[in-house]
């Protein structure tokens, strides 16, 4: 994975290319080793309707129960704001989430809010979510 900021990087842009990448990786349901090194392990804080996750291993469980749960997925980006800070960017994003529910055949369409906090790594500088807050899920 490489997300470290380059001279020529436009503020947001990096950020923005990292959302972008982090909902093709989970629509194409790459294996979870492919998604871990994007989340921070120690301090990590992903807020669900089911459930929190705290590091890889809650990641882990999470994602295994939604590959068995939901088909072909999307995830489309409709709204997105970056701010960065000194050690951190925050994230608002909206998302259209379509996935098709594998227990009774039924496909869902979601509009879903999300407020992330993303930090550098120090050993690569590379972007990892710290925070990612699931926040309204509303038709779409």
């Amino acid at each position: 994975m490489t997300t470290a900021q380059s001279p020529r990087t436009r503020p947001g842009q990096e950020a923005a290319a990292f959302v972008q990448h982090w909902y093709d990786i989970l629509s194409s349901h790459e294996p979870v080793e492919d998604l871990l090194p994007y989340v921070i392990d120690d301090g990590l804080e992903m807020v669900f309707p089911e459930r929190t996750l705290r590091g890889h291993a809650d990641f882990r469980d999470w994602y295994a129960a939604v590959g068995e749960a939901f088909g072909p997925q999307s995830h489309i980006v409709e709204k997105l704001r970056t701010e960065e800070h000194q050690g951190h960017v925050d994230i608002e994003v909206t998302v259209v989430w379509t996935a098709k529910n594998l227990s009774d055949g039924s496909v869902s369409a979601l509009r879903i809010h999300q407020d992330w906090q993303l930090v550098r790594d120090p050993a690569d500088g590379a972007l990892r979510i710290r925070t990612y807050h699931v926040g309204d899920l509303n038709p779409a």
